[in-house]
């Protein structure tokens, strides 16, 4: 399964001359006037904690956010076309955009539409006995990864401890798959509903 970035904290902003997690410097001193006032404001960028390369705070601001904004909604957009979008110089948003890449905060992937190759796609739910959650979940995973999507452990409701999405052809598969889960000595209970539509995310500006 496909690994997922551990974390990433928003702090807040501090000056400083040391030049910060986008490789942007960033001042000590107030500006003195509106033109210099603007500078610093396309210049100041998130500062990090780093130390032996790690990245444990990175402050996510306006301009990295919409930068992010405008990735999510065309993995392919050039980094010119954004500087023209937000109206911010070419190289912060290249220097900026490198850095999201590089810290993997942003990740590039394809995905495929299951529906137009005739299938469907379906949520199942698995509440199973206790301590025996990661042991259901293997098992499914060896037998069916080919179908599974993604999978995860839940927390937090106690009647879903197993969750995953399966594609599939036709409503066969789907009930001999469902049967075979509630046989499983190790499982309380199971229950799913099929995806209709989905809305992607594209926006981490409220």
């Amino acid at each position: 399964m496909p690994e997922r970035v551990n974390k990433f904290n928003i702090g807040k902003v501090t000056n400083s001359r040391q030049k910060d997690l986008n490789g942007d410097s960033t001042r000590d001193e107030k500006s003195k006037n509106s033109d210099l006032s603007t500078k610093n404001e396309l210049d100041q960028l998130s500062n990090t904690n780093i130390t032996n390369n790690n990245y444990s705070h990175i402050h996510l601001d306006n301009i990295n956010l919409k930068i992010i904004e405008e990735l999510l909604n065309n993995g392919d957009i050039k980094s010119s076309e954004i500087a023209s979008n937000l109206a911010i110089p070419l190289s912060t948003i290249q220097r900026r955009r490198s850095m999201l890449e590089k810290l993997s905060v942003l990740e590039k992937t394809y995905t495929l539409d299951p529906k137009k190759l005739g299938l469907r796609i379906s949520e199942i739910s698995i509440n199973t006995k206790k301590g025996n959650s990661q042991e259901v979940m293997k098992e499914i995973y060896k037998s069916h990864r080919r179908n599974i999507v993604d999978m995860s452990l839940r927390i937090g409701n106690p009647d879903t401890n197993v969750s995953f999405r399966v594609v599939y052809r036709n409503s066969v598969f789907l009930f001999n798959l469902l049967e075979e889960i509630k046989e499983n000595e190790m499982v309380n209970g199971v229950s799913w509903s099929e995806y209709i539509s989905e809305k992607k995310m594209t926006s981490l500006l409220s």
